[in-house]
């Protein structure tokens, strides 16, 4: 939720007479609580709602467009022909269908793209200038632009324009094909448009037939194998039911997500098409912005900014009700009331004498949960399995509960105000009591979603190399060294891995592709086993009271994991973070305790020092790192000075196997492969591999991607027989992790290939 609208609504929470929120608080029931806050509404908030919207404005701004057009033109002259087709990019975002600049920016895209070698590229933004009334007189300059893409790509005009029509109207969106989760319907995904299919489709995705859905008192329901799971082995292959992208303008320097992915199948959208009518949404292709328009767009267009200043979860839990449509609302509606389910989602308690249990069920890489405590007899449509994915009323703070309710309210109030209401459905409620009361069923579907998304939502997450060190190699070719950052990108519901229950220690690993969650089996599975995933809290990153803390306070239960269980009894486990830290005075490792202070454990010493002075060194020194990594290809000398630094200060600060040891190791290695030192860097990257080791272990997702990053610098330093080595034990975690089609496996493949060719002692580059 924004924060300027969260301390709004902070405010009008505190403005309610004492006694109706104590009221509030022992509201049982979605309906009710969404009534209340409906009636809080006034004009007063009406007028908040247009700030709002004003300030986080989406209209096109033919300003704005002509702005970005004189700046990409600056930047084409200096021959930044990437930095160039960003800026155009952002001008088109602001080019209504009737503006004369979306021709020369498209136009002047196109030039950018071909000075980049990107043809096919160039190419299609000269068809878009066409179509938007090129002006005549300037024609034959992208004529002849287009007959040398057309040499250069060695394809005959006339073939060109046969293919090429086609190609670009389609793709961005993706279709797997379908195959049943137990328990839940499904049937083929259809190619239809989205307007010409039923809207409550089922489960899109593959679900592998070795497991099966189970549910009990205890566990709620839940995975469970049906024969033994191989490591590496798909279980679940399913596409988000609905998903946004999590706005980043303003807080990031380089491009943000919006600018980056496409808005509805969230593709690398760098060429991107706006819509038609807001300057915030683009799409990598024109069938994803049909798509996405006939969903859901059409109407989240029309509410303009009041979206985005509400917040992400808001906009989902929209974007949900939207997909579904009012008709499968509804339905959900009536059935979660009446004698269909059991028991009601409130009743069930998820304790598992097991020590295999999750108190909700669906998860990202930050923390996430979702299983259901309704249970249905029959199979539920993937509507249906979200509408029933446990709310936690009870156990909501009840300011929480009324920030989301007055949202749902404010959502409603807005369609109303600009008569959208109508155009909500195009079909009629299936019973004569739902017609007439579509805000109201929309409203109480907004607060469901919303209150679940604090404890189902799916963070998705893309691997993005956000700095590179390149260098030629003699008779190799040109490779880089990747700098590796796990971005969030978007927030999804999905209904299929919305059913695994949490461990800290699981027994599996999920990977995206655009909208499309895979889960693996991260080791091998017997017959029999519950199938887990990762809330968040992990037990390579957290100690077992910093975990049951985190997932007290986030999802409302207390984990009995075998990893939490083993560490209670003192078997097995990672130190606090703090227990990780020195004393300043006599070297000794610092003792952790529920205060704001930790001692020394040396009881001779005895030395206090605040946590929160601990993480302010900490993340100086991360900062320093960030600094040294942004110096490092025009000012090596200062980056090293910085990580000499950073280096001094973590001996006496950290233990050696603190995680940001190896960071500081990561970036000396990364600041040594800017300047082509490349045993150097091998030398560092090597130790922070090891540290990495030790954190996650042996088999880790992590340990994967760092010893991809050592294969890369030993590639470029010619160390064959080394490079070979690293590459296979690389291939080995992340086609476990990740499978053999994910990025990283392929250039890892690309270098094997090329190193088999060499003999081991490649000569070195002077």
């Amino acid at each position: 939720m924004d924060a300027e609208w969260r301390r709004y609504c902070g405010s009008r929470w505190q403005g309610i007479d004492e006694q109706e929120r104590r009221g509030f608080g022992h509201i049982p029931g979605i309906r009710e609580s969404f009534r209340f806050c409906q009636r809080k509404l006034g004009s007063k908030d009406e007028a908040v709602f247009e700030q709002l919207s004003a300030h986080c404005s989406t209209q096109k701004d033919p300003k704005a467009e002509l702005d970005f057009k004189q700046q990409g033109n600056a930047r084409f002259k200096a021959k930044d022909y990437i930095q160039a087709v960003a800026l155009y990019s952002k001008g088109l975002r602001h080019s209504s269908t009737q503006s004369p600049q979306a021709a020369v920016l498209y136009a002047n895209r196109s030039a950018a793209l071909y000075h980049l070698q990107r043809y096919q590229e160039c190419l299609a933004d000269i068809r878009r200038a066409q179509e938007h009334n090129y002006p005549r007189e300037l024609e034959h300059k992208i004529l002849a632009r287009h007959a040398s893409c057309l040499h250069h790509l060695g394809v005959p005009d006339g073939a060109y324009d046969k293919r090429s029509r086609g190609n670009l109207s389609d793709g961005g969106g993706q279709g797997p094909c379908s195959t049943a989760l137990p328990s839940i319907q499904t049937h083929s995904e259809s190619q239809d448009p989205p307007s010409a299919r039923g809207k409550a489709s089922a489960v899109p995705g593959e679900v592998s037939p070795s497991i099966a859905l189970h549910s009990d008192t205890s566990r709620g329901r839940h995975m469970i194998a049906t024969e033994e799971l191989r490591p590496g082995e798909v279980l679940i292959q399913e596409e988000a039911f609905a998903a946004v992208l999590i706005p980043e303008e303003g807080r990031r320097e380089s491009l943000p997500n919006e600018d980056l992915h496409c808005h509805h199948c969230l593709g690398q959208a760098e060429l991107s098409l706006p819509c038609l009518s807001c300057s915030f949404s683009s799409y990598c292709s024109e069938l994803c912005r049909h798509h996405a328009w006939q969903q859901y767009h059409w109407l989240e267009c029309r509410l303009g900014g009041l979206l985005l200043a509400l917040g992400t979860f808001a906009h989902l839990a929209l974007r949900t009700v939207l997909v579904a449509g009012m008709q499968e609302v509804e339905r959900a509606q009536r059935l979660g009331s009446g004698s269909d389910w059991w028991p009601s989602e409130e009743q069930s308690k998820r304790e598992d004498p097991k020590h295999t249990i999750g108190q909700a069920g669906c998860s990202g890489t930050e923390r996430f949960s979702g299983a259901s405590g309704g249970m249905p007899r029959d199979g539920l449509s993937r509507y249906q399995t979200i509408h029933s994915l446990l709310t936690h009323m009870e156990q909501q703070k009840p300011k929480h509960r009324f920030l989301c309710g007055f949202t749902a309210a404010a959502v409603c109030c807005e369609i109303k105000r600009r008569g959208l209401e109508l155009q909500m459905v195009s079909e009629e409620l299936e019973t004569q009591s739902a017609q007439g009361q579509r805000l109201s069923i929309l409203g109480e579907a907004l607060l469901r979603h919303m209150l679940q998304l604090e404890c189902n939502a799916q963070a998705i997450t893309v691997v993005r190399d956000t700095a590179s060190a390149t260098c030629s190699v003699a008779g190799v070719g040109n490779s880089h060294v990747a700098e590796m950052e796990q971005v969030r990108i978007a927030t999804a519901f999905y209904s299929g891995v919305s059913l695994l229950n949490h461990s800290c220690h699981p027994n599996t690993s999920i990977t995206f592709r655009n909208t499309s969650i895979n889960v693996r089996a991260s080791q091998r599975i017997p017959a029999g086993q519950e199938v887990l995933h990762c809330y968040g809290p992990h037990w390579s990153r957290m100690s077992v009271k910093e975990r049951q803390r985190a997932l007290s306070l986030q999802y409302f239960f207390q984990c009995r994991c075998t990893a939490c269980v083993s560490e209670e009894n003192k078997e097995a486990g990672m130190d606090s973070l703090v227990c990780q830290f020195l004393c300043s005075r006599c070297g000794v490792t610092l003792q952790d305790s529920e205060e704001a202070h930790c001692t020394c454990s040396n009881s001779c010493c005895g030395h206090m020092v605040s946590k929160q002075s601990l993480i302010q060194q900490v993340q100086e020194i991360r900062s320093q790192m960030g600094n040294a990594r942004g110096l490092s290809a025009g000012h090596p000398d200062e980056a090293f000075r910085l990580l000499s630094k950073c280096q001094r200060v973590a001996q006496n600060l950290l233990s050696s196997h603190h995680p940001v040891q190896g960071e500081i190791e990561d970036c000396l290695a990364q600041v040594y492969a800017s300047q082509a030192d490349w045993t150097a860097a091998a030398r560092h990257l090597g130790m922070s591999c090891d540290l990495v080791r030790i954190q996650f272990g042996d088999r880790s997702v992590e340990l994967g991607k760092q010893l991809f990053k050592l294969a890369q610098i030993l590639f470029n330093g010619h160390v064959v027989d080394e490079a070979l080595s690293v590459i296979e034990q690389a291939e080995c975690l992340l086609s476990l992790h990740c499978g053999a089609e994910h990025e990283m496996m392929i250039e890892l493949s690309e270098m094997k290939s090329c190193l088999q060719t060499l003999p081991s002692q490649f000569p070195v580059s002077p």
